[in-house]
């Protein structure tokens, strides 16, 4: 699927005071279609972003999700391999990022300290924007937990934080065969 760039506009909502329900329906439908390779690891919360006092976490605007790919056999959260699975969930879901509501995802993990996709910087001839110019690599410290991070953090449209129904029929429509 191919779509033009969006404005990175999660920075604009307002903070909410509870989870939203598309929010928590978009992270449930996240582990099963990642094949339990990715797990809630928490979504609402009223925080400033880890790292840097005075400013607001998304998680406090109910559209962030962070999502971890650890395998915790003890408790039953993640399975083995669980970052390979994960990414092989993202590129789809990153094929179908306007559908999906994605506006920006961080991934923690790779060096020198990792990276981040943003909706305002896909182009509109690239098919699958998860491999191209969406994605930046960061070289300076940007993200608290990177490198290195267990997890993913996702913020998708307000749109779809406060509509499970649209969340189960995006998931419905971007993963018809899991």
């Amino acid at each position: 699927m191919t779509s033009a760039p969006k404005p990175y506009i999660v920075g604009t909502y307002g903070i909410v005071n509870h989870k939203l329900p598309g929010t928590e329906l978009w992270a449930k439908l996240a582990g099963v279609h990642s094949q339990g390779a990715l797990w809630n690891n928490g979504t609402f919360v009223q925080r400033d972003i880890r790292g840097k006092p005075g400013q607001i976490s998304n998680h406090a605007r109910g559209v962030a999700m962070d999502l971890s790919f650890r395998f915790m056999e003890s408790n039953g959260k993640g399975v083995t391999n669980g970052r390979t699975k994960a990414i092989t969930f993202l590129q789809q879901a990153l094929d179908n990022w306007d559908l999906l509501g994605i506006q920006m995802i961080i991934d923690y993990w790779p060096n020198p300290h990792g990276r981040g996709w943003r909706c305002d910087r896909v182009g509109t001839a690239m098919p699958k924007p998860h491999a191209h110019e969406a994605w930046r690599k960061y070289d300076t410290p940007t993200v608290t937990g990177a490198p290195g991070g267990d997890w993913i953090h996702i913020e998708i449209s307000r749109t779809m934080a406060e509509n499970e129904s649209l969340v189960q029929q995006a998931f419905t429509k971007a993963f018809p065969t899991t």
